[in-house]
């Protein structure tokens, strides 16, 4: 709950899953998701995780932007930390991804958006965030609605 929407690119990406929860983002950070090593075809609103290398996944993920161009669709999933998990169950031209606030653009070195390392510090939810990047959007709660593919006894493990 209360996440930010940390680097929100139009036409390429919107990623987040920082915690807001200093302790929960040093705890997540210090415990990588292996890689899945699944290629498949990427398209505006599925969900994959995001990673800077060979298992480095965390609980940062992205969703694939409207407007994306082929080629960068083609390049989603080359690398092995890029693996759709999940889908905008929505169609996306026109949706609520196109109203997430965009105007600090991509993160370092390639924009003057947030700062990943910045926001898991002790104060990038507290100082960070809200005095350098006050107009950014937030995922106020999240929960899982529905399980697919998982039996009632799997659900509550």
């Amino acid at each position: 709950d209360g996440v930010a929407l940390h680097r929100v690119v139009p036409q390429f990406l919107t990623q987040f899953g920082i915690a807001k929860d200093v302790e929960q983002r040093v705890e997540w950070d210090e415990r990588p998701i292996v890689d899945d090593f699944e290629t498949t075809d990427f398209q505006p609103g599925y969900v994959s995780f995001a990673g800077s290398g060979h298992d480095s996944r965390t609980t940062e993920i992205f969703i694939v932007m409207p407007g994306t161009d082929q080629e960068q669709l083609d390049y989603f999933g080359t690398n092995s930390w890029e693996t759709p998990f999940a889908v905008v169950d929505m169609a996306v031209e026109g949706s609520v991804l196109s109203k997430i606030y965009d105007g600090y653009g991509d993160m370092p070195p390639w924009g003057n958006g947030p700062d990943s390392d910045r926001i898991y510090d002790e104060d990038g939810y507290t100082t960070y965030l809200p005095e350098n990047f006050p107009k950014l959007d937030y995922i106020d709660r999240c929960y899982v609605v529905e399980e697919e593919g998982m039996d009632d006894t799997e659900a509550e493990l």
